[in-house]
């Protein structure tokens, strides 16, 4: 699937996209930053999704290291008129101070097989919109 690149169209495909299913979410996605950020898909950017006592965990993985370990919470995106969406939270004490504010946005698209992300930060207990990212399913 291929995402838009402007930031009004990628905001139309966030609120039209269908609620999160986290039993869909496992194994690795591909990540691509659509906005602002540069992409390092070609460096093969990766969030890997697992269970783990019943919760769903994952961490990221760029030029084959992990990085940034996150849990996944359901919650509603107050800036969207309080769409539903799963919450990728990077609140874990293993990640550097830096990492832990960083709280993803996702909504499913084309059946699981791509989620489009809002990529925010927590700064004083508001989130701040830094930009759009994809996740498309590895087979």
């Amino acid at each position: 699937m291929k995402f838009p690149r402007d930031s009004r169209e990628l905001y139309r495909v966030f609120r039209n996209a269908s609620d999160p299913e986290l039993s869909e979410l496992e194994g690795e996605y591909l990540v691509d930053m659509l906005t602002v950020w540069p992409s390092f898909k070609r460096f093969s950017h990766r969030k890997i999704f697992y269970r783990e006592n019943n919760k769903l965990l994952g961490h990221n993985v760029l030029l084959n290291v992990s990085w940034g370990r996150f849990f996944i919470e359901e919650d509603i995106c107050k800036d969207l008129d309080s769409i539903k969406v799963a919450v990728i939270n990077y609140n874990r004490p293993e990640n550097l101070f830096h990492i832990r504010p960083i709280r993803d946005h996702i909504r499913r698209v084309d059946n699981g097989m791509y989620y489009i992300g809002r990529f925010n930060y927590l700064v004083s207990g508001r989130l701040i919109f830094l930009g759009y990212f994809s996740l498309e399913k590895i087979k």
